[in-house]
């Protein structure tokens, strides 16, 4: 069959048209429900950042105080009181309050002092699901180069002691 230009649309038994038509039905595109599924979808994104953004940025903080303690020269030497009068006033400047400024323990070993921030924070997500973070950190004179990881339980220390 010749077309108005003078081409022969039909190769081998298959119309162009019928082709067109078929390749352009499985090329519509996204349908309504999976656009609103992408949206919810992003939207879920933003909400867990919105939410759990902050504690993280809290918990890079208090890691940050560690290492700034670490590097004095006399943190062997001074009391309880100053090193957390030091650390309280980083979180100050750096705008950490709540657990992370409330749950600093300092405790004297014979190998030197542990500082441990050990703390836990809900926070609602959704109507009644909470999301429940938990942060350790901790600072052994006796290791200062391995600062803000865990490394022993506070228990454990206090008998050493």
């Amino acid at each position: 069959m010749e077309s108005k230009t003078g081409h022969n649309n039909n190769i081998e038994g298959f119309s162009m048209s019928g082709q067109l038509q078929t390749s352009l039905r499985r090329q519509r595109g996204m349908s309504f429900w999976t656009l609103i599924l992408y949206v919810c979808g992003f939207a879920l994104i933003i909400l867990f950042s919105a939410k759990l953004a902050p504690a993280y940025v809290d918990a890079m903080h208090v890691e940050n105080g560690l290492k700034g303690l670490a590097e004095k020269e006399n943190l062997r030497d001074m009391s309880r009181g100053e090193i957390v009068r030091d650390l309280q006033t980083y979180f100050t400047l750096n705008n950490v309050r709540g657990e992370p400024a409330k749950s600093v323990k300092v405790i004297r070993g014979a190998d030197g002092v542990l500082v441990s921030i050990d703390y836990e924070l809900r926070e609602p997500l959704l109507h009644n699901i909470d999301v429940v973070m938990k942060f350790n950190k901790q600072l052994n004179t006796a290791k200062p180069e391995l600062c803000c990881e865990p490394l022993v339980e506070l228990e454990q220390y206090r008998k050493r002691d």
